[in-house]
């Protein structure tokens, strides 16, 4: 019998967390969103509000629901509250594998009995060093910016998972049209932030090296390859174009000799980048232009 899902809490309400937790609230659920940082709640709901308005405007929510989602959310800086009745709990936190033991602890000790507990964690293997007394009902639920958004939410099992866990979050992601990737064992960045990191190398060679700006380079993977990939994926192209010419290219000692060096060191991104303040160096700054303002996804709500 499908087990009822009625509260969900969420660990941390930076840009993730404040997506899923309105993600969820979207479904129905009732969320608790927490975080020890005051102005970063307050922030976060602000985020939710204007998300949900441009919402609206595209016709995915009717404006009267807008009041009963920010209702279903409860924002608190007191783990022990949100975690009152919860029936899955989402760490989604930065990358600090000492905070994330931390948060887990807390979370095997407030939340029930029943809860599954699981990290969004992008390349921390939570399986190795999270100690719970409840290793069956730990996973990790890896979504993808912005949550509200992406279809794509990573699932993965750990060597103690139960299978009961597993299909608990996957028919849940499921109810609300997400597309849950299920992976029976752990490998840092799963699978799209790897191809990502693949992909990134070239971007930044191409760019350091002027071959284009990046303007050019933008609209030419939107005109081609993505659009590509939206059809073929990126496996059934080699059956596309031949499995042949694949190994060919696989074979040929030019075509790979042309390639970036995996250990290439990109440069444009760090003149641009200030390391001490964690912030671009001057005010609109970025990759695609000096001059204008960065892009705003008012649907996610980072500012300008």
């Amino acid at each position: 019998m499908e087990r009822k899902i009625n509260k969900i809490l969420i660990v941390g309400a930076g840009i993730m967390g404040h997506g899923i937790a309105q993600t969820f609230a979207q479904a129905g659920y009732q969320v608790s969103l927490v975080d020890v940082i005051q102005k970063t709640l307050d922030r976060s709901l602000g985020l939710i509000k204007s998300s949900l308005v441009t919402f609206a405007q595209e016709g995915l929510i009717a404006q009267s629901e807008i009041p009963e989602i920010i209702d279903r959310i409860t924002l608190t800086s007191s783990l022990e509250e949100g975690a009152h009745e919860a029936d899955i709990a989402i760490e989604a936190v930065t990358e600090n594998r000492e905070l994330k033991k931390e948060i887990f602890s807390q979370l095997d000790k407030y939340c029930p009995r029943r809860a599954l507990l699981a990290s969004n964690t992008t390349a921390l293997n939570i399986f190795d060093f999270v100690e719970t007394s409840r290793a069956e009902k730990v996973l990790i639920c890896h979504w993808y910016t912005p949550p509200q958004l992406i279809p794509l939410v990573d699932v993965v099992k750990g060597p103690q998972t139960s299978e009961e866990s597993v299909e608990l979050m996957v028919q849940l992601l499921e109810k609300m049209d997400k597309k849950p990737l299920v992976l029976r064992k752990f490998i840092s960045g799963y699978v799209i932030p790897r191809l990502q990191m693949a992909l990134q190398r070239e971007i930044h060679f191409l760019l350091d090296n002027e071959y284009v700006t990046p303007q050019e380079l933008d609209e030419t993977v939107k005109a081609g390859l993505a659009l590509r990939m939206m059809v073929v994926g990126v496996v059934q192209r080699f059956d596309f174009g031949g499995l042949d010419l694949t190994v060919r290219n696989l074979e040929n000692p030019y075509v790979q000799s042309q390639l970036t060096p995996l250990d290439y060191k990109p440069k444009k991104v760090f003149e641009l980048f200030n390391r001490d303040t964690w912030e671009s160096r001057q005010e609109g700054d970025s990759m695609t232009t000096r001059d204008e303002k960065r892009l705003r996804f008012t649907v996610i709500g980072t500012s300008s």
